[in-house]
């Protein structure tokens, strides 16, 4: 039996931007849900941080989120199981109070969970570890001890691994903590890596200027056969475009087409500029194509 995995969705992610809201409908449109549908997976494992906001939530930012998400999601009948991760819930030190028990009941296809438990399902059993906060923290490594599982799915920060490309967790759990399991799958860093025993399969799209060129997407995996397979996200946020006009003409110019960076964020590399009036067409031509943001980068 084969299962989609997805972690880290922020909806109303960057102050409830719309670009990203439209970035991301590209996603689920074009690409999750017509694989599911190919492959006629009809399960979902979603391992938290669903919601970008711990405090609140946009009302513009929840309709997109069941516009392009939750409300698919129930009319495909997929059955989801959903970890609360650090930006679902409201304080830090409980996961009592969080936006998914408080905002998806309406959906009879989601179970949401706040504390530690095990799940039976796809003919497997597994530990389910939603975000381990002061509350929790000693009923989780019971569970984690205890078990006679040796799979896991949960939404971890553990010690060592890439939050983002370059950029270590030097805080959180000791990996050694997971030793006994041949399997751990884990939301919360967005940089997909692993180590052979934890998997951090990364969030489905990028977020940050931090993203730009690292892969993102989602997985299916396989409960009988153990087998992880990544699906990419082919769409981009960040973009860069290397300006150099030393040898541009105008048609040259009037060549350029940024129809398909519509909403997304464009860094300019200004490498040498010898025409003004060309990258003021540039310019002009990008905003008419409406690229989201532009930035210009220039070294003198």
């Amino acid at each position: 039996m084969k299962t989609a995995i997805l972690t880290d969705t922020h909806f109303g992610v960057r102050n409830d931007n719309i670009a990203f809201s439209s970035y991301f409908t590209k996603f689920y449109e074009n690409i999750f849900f017509p694989y599911l549908k190919e492959h006629n997976i009809k399960k979902l494992i979603h391992m938290g941080d669903v919601f970008d906001r711990r405090k609140f939530v946009n009302y513009k930012s929840l309709y997109d989120a069941k516009r392009m998400f939750f409300d698919p999601m129930a009319k495909k009948d997929i059955e989801c199981h959903m970890l609360a991760g650090n930006h679902d819930t409201f304080y830090k030190t409980t996961n009592e109070v969080n936006s998914l028990a408080l905002l998806l009941k309406e959906y009879s296809n989601i179970t949401t969970y706040s504390n530690p438990c095990e799940l039976t399902y796809c003919d497997s059993t597994f530990v389910m570890m939603p975000w381990i906060c002061k509350e929790n923290y000693e009923g989780a490594v019971n569970l984690i001890n205890n078990t006679k599982c040796d799979l896991m799915f949960g939404h971890l920060e553990v010690n060592g691994f890439e939050m983002i490309r370059g950029q270590f967790c030097i805080e959180g759990l000791d990996r050694k903590l997971f030793e006994k399991f041949d399997m751990v799958f884990s939301g919360h860093f967005h940089h997909k890596s692993d180590n052979g025993t934890i998997y951090y399969v990364g969030n489905p799209y990028q977020n940050t200027w931090m993203d730009h060129k690292d892969p993102r997407g989602f997985h299916i995996f396989d409960f009988e056969t153990r087998e992880l397979t990544f699906i990419e996200n082919p769409y981009e946020m960040f973009h860069k475009y290397f300006y150099n006009d030393l040898e541009w003409t105008m048609e040259t110019v009037q060549g350029e087409n940024f129809d398909k960076w519509k909403n997304c964020y464009v860094k300019i590399i200004v490498e040498n500029k010898t025409n003004p009036y060309l990258f003021d067409v540039v310019l002009d031509k990008m905003y008419k194509s409406g690229v989201g943001d532009i930035t210009v980068v220039e070294s003198f």
